[in-house]
């Protein structure tokens, strides 16, 4: 799975496991860090695996860490941090994982109505989306940065990205993100479309 695509699938599978198993209104925190302590997450599971991070190893980890979470006195969602599920101890947990867990795990899903097969074939379909690689292309974040909110900015983004995404921090505070909506809606009609589907689904 392409690096910005693992990102957004493991944010979008343990937002869906929180929300499903303890707390309906919960939301992932934006922003650069949060997308920072992910990423160097994943860096670490892939160096550890040595290999491309599979949807079935991404799935086991967001569930090895929501189980945990699950574990913990209500009063935990309070202080939850993105580092206490992204974070050093975090990968050590899930490296320590067993059999013997892994079967509490599965029946802890169980209990919520779901599985490991289940939540594969619920991801599935858009991991698989030839445009996914672009529904986020954090690598864009610095030119939408240069002149940011300005006349000169809108017109640097218009020639040099592929426009407005609501995943994007700098788009979310940019004067410009309606004009860059309608600009970026005529096209690039299919992922003007998927990044707003995907939007909505991270929402559920």
């Amino acid at each position: 799975m392409e690096k910005n695509e693992s990102i957004r699938y493991s944010i979008r599978v343990f937002t869906f496991l929180m929300k499903k198993t303890l707390a309906p209104s919960f939301e992932f925190p934006g922003g650069g860090i949060a997308l920072r302590s992910v990423s160097s997450c994943l860096n670490s599971l892939e160096a550890g695996c040595k290999s491309d991070l599979s949807a079935e190893r991404l799935n086991a980890y967001c569930i090895c860490q929501v189980y945990a979470i699950s574990r913990f006195d209500t009063g935990y969602l309070c202080k939850w941090k993105v580092s206490h599920s992204f974070g050093k101890k975090a990968i050590e947990r899930f490296e320590r994982s067993t059999k013997g867990k892994k079967y509490f795990e599965d029946k802890w899903l169980k209990e919520a109505g779901l599985s490991r097969s289940g939540l594969l074939i619920e991801f599935r379909d858009r991991s698989e989306h030839p445009l996914m690689k672009f529904i986020f292309p954090e690598f864009e974040e610095n030119t939408k940065r240069r002149m940011h909110s300005s006349e000169v900015g809108f017109y640097i983004c218009q020639v040099s990205t592929l426009l407005w995404t609501p995943f994007s921090p700098s788009c979310q505070t940019c004067k410009n993100e309606n004009r860059c909506k309608e600009v970026c809606s005529r096209k690039y009609a299919e992922l003007y479309r998927l990044r707003l589907d995907e939007f909505k689904a991270d929402k559920k």
